[in-house]
């Protein structure tokens, strides 16, 4: 089954781009086998994703602002409630993730790895939409 990750980008989240999270995410996986990285543009989509494969397993990496982003915050801030670290509820920046399914576990630590890359951002606060909660 496939699931997906929000890394809300808090104010005091450096200036990101997909672009730099291309350069970042190429430097993170450097040593990784089987390990490719390139920009996608997906149907109705309006800006490329990032496209992380090792070998036919696929991740999509896209950074989002706006308005959408801001009310998707908000709505979190209502579920999570004080356990966030600070007041998420006006965040207008994020980090998507989308995870293909890996029902065998094969890519486990391709994961753990891309959560641990995540939580290294400062200011953020990421959260699990199919668990409806943050990952710590």
């Amino acid at each position: 089954m496939t699931f997906s990750m929000y890394a809300l980008l808090g104010d005091k989240a450096p200036a990101i781009t997909n672009e730099s999270l291309a350069t970042d995410l190429k430097e993170f996986f450097r040593n990784e086998e089987n390990f490719s990285l390139q920009f996608e543009q997906i149907p109705f989509a309006k800006n490329k994703t990032l496209a992380l494969r090792w070998g036919a397993w696929l991740v999509r990496v896209s950074y989002e602002e706006g308005a959408n982003v801001a009310q998707d915050s908000a709505d979190i801030s209502k579920i999570v409630g004080s356990a966030a670290p600070y007041d998420i509820s006006g965040i207008a920046k994020r980090i998507r993730v989308v995870f293909s399914d890996d029902s065998t576990r094969e890519y486990t630590n391709q994961i753990v790895y891309l959560m641990d890359f995540l939580k290294e951002i400062p200011a953020v606060v990421i959260f699990d939409p199919q668990q409806r909660d943050l990952v710590r």
